[in-house]
């Protein structure tokens, strides 16, 4: 990436959902819909048994679009 070239923002989005299916479909569906893609995923299991949830964190960068380098 070059020096003067547009400047990347990384951004962290938490997820909730009641298993860890709904929480990675929450951070793919939040990527594809923002043009960006998960660089870092951290999830977590809250409570136990049927009154547990999942707790998830991503952090987020903009989607790499290798042609519009080399052009």
């Amino acid at each position: 990436m070059a020096l003067n070239g547009e400047v990347m923002l990384n951004e962290a989005v938490g997820f909730s959902g009641d298993s860890v299916e709904a929480v990675s479909m929450a951070i793919n569906r939040y990527g594809r819909e923002a043009g960006m893609e998960p660089i870092s995923v951290s999830v977590t299991q809250e409570g136990s048994g049927a009154s547990s949830f999942f707790r998830g964190i991503a952090v987020f960068t903009p989607e790499y679009d290798e042609e519009a380098e080399q052009g």
